[in-house]
């Protein structure tokens, strides 16, 4: 029993590896393509001159500069607080920090709704050039980054999709 499981994983290996390194096997990350774009680059440049973005970076490194200085001051005089002022203290830096917290996840969320945004913008230009691009290159399997330990990098067409979409989006514009 034992013989026949080996002789079968074998046998499944062999057929595995055979299809991924056949010729005609590509490697594609979707996402790094479209988020490379110049239409991508515009997109978040547009967010990072957005005044409330810039508000609210500039906001979060204020309360990250103030509760650096909480902590720093609460370390300095802890031996000298009553009980009282060392629950107030640790209260306040409590509170610094849940501030910063909101603050950096709605920047974050900002930058991730961009990056979506972006994403949905792009994903039919980029399922059609992928389909030419499958076409010219008579490819028979395109896999993600994310689904090898390991890939040639002459393999990788994200850079060869990214300047397509750039063409495609610069005729579409024009």
């Amino acid at each position: 029993m034992n013989i026949i499981k080996k002789t079968l994983l074998l046998g499944l290996i062999a057929v595995f590896s055979a299809a991924v390194f056949a010729e005609g096997t590509y490697v594609l990350n979707a996402e790094r393509a479209m988020l490379s774009t110049q239409y991508a680059k515009d997109t978040f440049k547009k967010l990072e001159e957005d005044a409330d973005f810039i508000a609210d970076r500039e906001r979060l490194e204020l309360l990250q500069a103030e509760g650096q200085e909480l902590v720093e001051s609460f370390q300095q005089d802890q031996e000298t607080m009553s009980d009282e002022q060392i629950v107030a203290m640790q209260k306040k830096v409590q509170d610094k920090q849940n501030e910063i917290q909101f603050l950096a996840n709605k920047l974050q969320t900002k930058a991730q709704e961009a990056q979506q945004s972006v994403i949905n913008d792009l994903s039919t230009d980029f399922q059609r050039i992928l389909g030419e691009l499958i076409n010219a290159k008579s490819m028979d399997m395109v896999l993600s980054p994310q689904a090898l330990f390991y890939a040639d990098p002459d393999l990788d067409i994200t850079d060869e999709v990214t300047a397509l979409l750039d063409v495609a989006l610069a005729e579409k514009s024009d």
